[in-house]
């Protein structure tokens, strides 16, 4: 089979891979999408210890399943599913509190084994969830980043809230769409990019100036900040404007991992009495409600959706990294 293949920072290659088999209690599932994801375009645009070529990268996937091994039911063939890719010991404290997103032994697909840019790829089958009748693949592929949006914004958002949202890529415009249908009251949305707070628009975001969006946070409450920022981006500059936007006893999730690293004023945790929230993946129960959001058409994302086939990787993965106007791209094989 045809697979793209993570050769070092900004080269990747389609190659001839084996075919993958599945051991016990696996499925094969033929890949019909998969969506790029911003933390594959961090692995592509340096070298990062994370993800070690060569490498599949990829774990944003819709397909059907094609094959299944020995324990598996067998009447999984040819169903349309999404993948998890998040896989947990299902042992560990973590997983018994019902937070696998948390498993210290946790493995990612398309990070610790092969993911979603190929024509196939193998898991266990308690990684997969059907896709709705009415739902497209293209659209089912981007289940999982929604469900991470999902995630942070039920721990971080209360009906009535002030909201902003640093970053209106995926993720951010995601958590602008979740905020929204979880009764904030104003969503603010902060990103250098007008195309993309367009985007942020028509979720329901309200877009803030490019120059100086901790000035009109400051004027639009008031003085007062928001109850809720949402960093979607995690960069220095961001998390910055995080701290200086949130009201005294207001809550910061940190979703977006641009930079690995870096300086934050401890004086505005500690004097404003904040509560700084690290948020990592999801759990079957934000899985379940974004594949809803989905189907009822709650979320919409034809507009900012392109599509590419496996064999323009590369391409795309360039396009995103060298700042298009490109928001998600889905290869299709």
């Amino acid at each position: 089979m045809k697979a793209l293949v993570y050769l070092g920072p900004r080269k990747m290659e389609l190659q001839d891979v084996p075919d993958p088999a599945p051991g016990p209690g696996e499925v094969v599932v033929r890949i019909v999408a998969s969506a790029i994801c911003g933390s594959d375009l961090h692995g592509f645009r340096e070298a990062s210890p994370r993800r070690i070529p060569p490498l599949v990268m990829g774990h944003e996937v819709a397909g059907r399943v094609s094959e299944v091994g020995d324990g598996a039911d067998p009447a999984l063939v040819g169903t349309r599913v999404i993948v998890k890719p998040v896989v947990s010991c299902g042992t560990c404290a973590r997983c018994a509190e019902g937070r696998p997103n948390l498993c210290p032994n946790r493995k990612l697909m398309g990070m610790n084994f092969p993911g979603g840019f190929a024509d196939a790829c193998v898991l266990p089958a308690s990684q997969i969830l059907p896709i709705p009748d009415d739902l497209s693949d293209d659209v089912a592929s981007l289940t999982e980043p929604l469900a991470n949006a999902v995630h942070t914004v039920a721990r971080s958002v209360r009906d009535g809230d002030d909201v902003l949202v640093i970053g209106a890529g995926s993720i951010g415009l995601f958590a602008v769409r979740a905020a929204v249908l979880a009764g904030a009251e104003r969503v603010f949305v902060a990103d250098p990019l007008a195309p993309r707070l367009e985007l942020a628009a028509a979720q329901g975001g309200r877009p803030l100036p490019a120059e100086d969006p901790a000035a009109a946070v400051a004027e639009a409450t008031g003085g007062e900040g928001v109850d809720a920022v949402i960093d979607a981006a995690g960069f220095p500059s961001t998390w910055a404007l995080a701290l200086a936007a949130a009201r005294f006893g207001g809550r910061v999730e940190a979703v977006g991992l641009g930079a690995v690293e870096g300086p934050i004023s401890y004086h505005a945790v500690v004097s404003k009495g904040l509560t700084v929230t690290g948020s990592y993946a999801c759990t079957d129960e934000d899985f379940e409600r974004a594949v809803a959001f989905l189907a009822r058409g709650d979320v919409r994302v034809d507009d900012w959706i392109t599509h590419m086939p496996l064999s323009d990787g590369q391409r795309a993965f360039e396009a995103l990294v060298d700042g298009t106007d490109l928001v998600k791209v889905v290869l299709t094989p």
